[in-house]
């Protein structure tokens, strides 16, 4: 499965407005395409397309700030928190939103009335990024409320669906899509300064941060990505719960995203759970038929 283009969903000004704003990198729909997880499926009414592309370029674009923005990147992030509080000002109406890539939430908002805090919290997770390299596991599960978590929320507002249970069990899901993408990337995030692997895992298992600089993983390395790609499975599953609560649209969204997730796991486990010689990718039929078990099992 891949993305669908966000310019056939109504989405051009948004696309555009990420890749003026940040001024580097890809494209967002360019990475959308290299996903775990569909952004916006081909098979959704175009309303449900255009707000879920417009939540994954405003979140591809607080991260492309926080990651790759010259300048003063913290400063540009409250910039961005700025202008979401702008957008939600009910004296103004958010008239004076001058960002367009946060100006091109404005039809999700008054539409399904997501609240303004999964935005402000993506913004909170870059200006986390801009100074914590290093993790425990709290803190990482901690920093994927942030940086995770929130898109989750905003998808049930979009297909409105949020409950507060609802929210919960999607806060498994998002985590566990998170941990697994951090799996997946290792060697990268090493190469930018950062390590996710939690610092008592890497203790636990023997496993020092330069050999994450090796060419490929090390015993030691595999059973650690073996370990913790197992715990990010864990939080998969117990975010699978959420499915048997959703029925049309929402259900076959949401299980898209489980089985890319599902995916990705057994993709790090093909490669002998070594990231560091290259980031392992599910194929698009291996995510098909993840996504094909888990949108028909009986919704209880």
């Amino acid at each position: 499965m891949t993305a669908t283009s966000a310019k056939g969903a109504g989405g051009a000004s948004a696309v555009a407005g990420v890749e003026g704003a940040v001024g580097v990198g890809a494209s967002p729909l360019d990475k959308a395409a290299g996903e775990n997880f569909p952004v916006a499926l081909r098979v959704l009414p175009p309303r449900l397309r255009r707000h879920l592309n417009a939540l994954y370029c405003y979140a591809r674009y607080v991260d492309d700030l926080g990651d790759e923005a010259p300048g003063d990147r913290t400063a540009a992030l409250h910039e961005v928190a700025d202008q979401v509080r702008r957008l939600y000002d009910g004296a103004g109406g958010g008239a004076d939103v001058t960002d367009p890539v946060v100006a091109g939430l404005r039809p999700m908002v008054a539409e399904v009335g997501v609240p303004a805090d999964p935005f402000l919290r993506l913004v909170e997770a870059n200006l986390v990024d801009q100074q914590v390299t290093r993790y425990t596991f709290a803190e990482l599960l901690d920093y994927c409320r942030l940086s995770a978590n929130p898109v989750g929320e905003v998808v049930l507002h979009i297909f409105g669906v949020a409950t507060p249970e609802r929210i919960e069990m999607s806060d498994h899901l998002c985590t566990g899509l998170q941990l697994v993408e951090h799996w997946q990337d290792v060697a990268e995030d090493r190469r930018s300064g950062r390590v996710y692997l939690p610092q008592e895992d890497l203790r636990l298992f023997g496993v020092s941060e330069e050999d994450l600089d090796a060419p490929q993983a090390g015993e030691a390395v595999r059973a650690l990505l073996a370990f913790e790609t197992g715990r990010a499975l864990a939080y998969l599953e117990a975010g699978a719960l959420l499915l048997p609560s959703l029925r049309g649209w929402a259900r076959l969204a949401v299980s898209g995203y489980l089985a890319g997730g599902r995916a990705a796991a057994a993709a790090i486990a093909r490669a002998g759970h070594d990231t560091l010689s290259g980031t392992p990718r599910a194929r698009s039929r291996q995510v098909a038929a993840a996504w094909l078990r888990a949108s028909l099992r009986s919704p209880g």
